[in-house]
């Protein structure tokens, strides 16, 4: 038997005594107590203003019997509303995206002013993600270009709110389970629209290379305009589509989901993007570890095996990260150069948000005469949009995620719970290492489903409560 192996025990004595210099560590001790405040925050005057502007439209509405025309209505199924959003995301303009976004405002909004007992759910994380929209609100309108910056402002705001809106629209167990077949649906299809582009190059533009290092490569970019924007898509979907495999009971669905998970990580490699190269693996390392602390040391040996495995392409790709012959390398650094000149004037309030905004103040800082319509790097950008306090409530809505996902996982002995969290985690953290490299928010649908992700993994971490249909 496996378990009686020496390498076995090996490996399991290694990952428990991982875990328990870990779990006795004093700072992540802190990160492990869970204390919400909720008795706070209800206690608040922002709240007591919210519940008396509530009670008056809804006495409005039940004065109007609007409660009652409405009663059973589609328009206060969020759950639809907020689903479709997020599935048909990857396929649909910005726009409609927005509106779709909209709709999940307004039946969520609807649902409060037509059922008393209907309540916002708190979490932790809530008061940062208003505090990161308002300080974004704030940054549109002292921006130094309003016009310039009022869509992507106010586009931004209500993407990062729709993580509110999918924290309250997912109400059972069995709405979690469709609405991620849909998505991995929805990745499949992505990335075989990615295959077509790559068996049939001549249709396409091929550009996002430095043709001098890597001559006849060709990288697609499917439904997204840009091999790096594709790639961070699919960084989000494919750890949900593993933790798919694991919580289905079905054969047949696992086949689906292996399927599924191996199409999508192919069409991965095909972007050549080296930040999610890093980022995929990242996110497989947190998947596997929490999965089982054994991967800890079979990682590793992974890693120091995949000199030997990966195809030349890639390995070259791999290669060139951090030589600064190669153009894209050389683009970013000097991006990155420039912005941090430019943030030392502006590092309180920023210069606005948008791409508008950013071109107007950027050429001045650059180095090498570079243009570029953003920081190339997500926290970097965030600070250029809003100053030093909108990165510092970015940083809170990641530090409290991870920690109610993590208490979660800690807490749960349901395996399909504890899946779930290790997926939403691990999704996040690599995109979150991609945003290194990128502005990973330039794309707004992409933004949108990073913030749906979010919204997502919070539910995931109180899945145990969730009823089951």
């Amino acid at each position: 038997m496996i378990e009686n192996s020496v390498v076995y025990s090996f490996l399991a004595r290694g990952g428990n005594a991982f875990m328990r210099v870990l779990q006795s560590s004093w700072l992540v001790g802190i990160f492990l107590t869970q204390n919400d405040n909720k008795a706070t925050v209800v206690g608040s005057a922002a709240f007591k203003l919210y519940s008396f502007v509530r009670n008056i439209f809804v006495k409005l509405f039940e004065l109007l019997h609007l409660n009652r025309l409405l009663e059973g209505s589609i328009f206060k199924l969020a759950y639809i509303w907020a689903g479709l959003t997020v599935v048909l995301a990857p396929f649909v303009p910005t726009m409609l995206v927005l509106l779709m976004s909209i709709s999940g405002f307004l039946s969520i909004t609807l649902k409060l002013l037509c059922e008393k007992n209907f309540q916002l759910k708190y979490n932790g994380i809530n008061k940062y993600i208003y505090i990161y929209a308002g300080v974004y609100l704030f940054a549109t309108f002292a921006s130094v270009t309003v016009r310039g910056s009022l869509f992507g402002g106010l586009l931004t705001i209500c993407f990062v709110l729709f993580s509110i809106v999918t924290i309250n629209a997912i109400e059972s167990k069995r709405q979690v389970k469709v609405l991620l077949l849909l998505m991995v649906c929805g990745g499949v299809l992505v990335a075989l629209y990615g295959f077509y582009q790559y068996m049939f190059q001549d249709k396409f533009g091929g550009v996002w290379v430095d043709t001098d290092m890597f001559e006849g490569m060709f990288r697609v970019y499917s439904t997204f305009a840009n091999p790096n924007v594709l790639g961070e898509y699919l960084l989000l979907i494919i750890p949900l589509s593993v933790a798919c495999f694991f919580i289905t009971k079905h054969l047949i669905m696992k086949l689906f989901y292996i399927g599924a998970t191996g199409i999508m990580m192919l069409c991965l490699i095909l972007t050549y993007s080296r930040g999610c190269y890093i980022g995929i693996l990242v996110a497989a390392a947190v998947f596997l570890v929490l999965l089982d602390k054994r991967f800890i040391f079979l990682g590793i040996l992974g890693l120091l095996m995949l000199p030997f495995v990966l195809p030349e392409t890639i390995l070259n790709r791999f290669m060139s990260i951090g030589n600064m012959e190669d153009s894209s390398t050389s683009y970013r650094v000097y991006i990155w150069m420039g912005t941090i000149a430019m943030l030392k004037d502006y590092w309180f309030s920023g210069v606005g948000p948008g791409e508008t905004a950013f071109n107007i103040v950027y050429p001045v800082y650059g180095y090498n005469g570079i243009s570029a319509p953003h920081a190339h790097n997500t926290y970097l950008q965030i600070m250029c949009d809003s100053g030093i306090i909108g990165i510092l409530a970015f940083v809170m809505i990641i530090y409290q995620y991870f920690k109610a996902l993590f208490c979660a996982y800690l807490k749960e002995t349901d395996k399909t719970a504890r899946v779930l969290t290790i997926s939403a985690m691990s999704a996040v953290a690599g995109f979150l290492v991609q945003s290194l490299f990128d502005y990973t928010f330039y794309n707004y649908r992409v933004m949108l489903l990073f913030w749906a992700v979010v919204g997502m993994g919070i539910v995931f971490s109180k899945y145990s409560e969730l009823k089951e249909a």
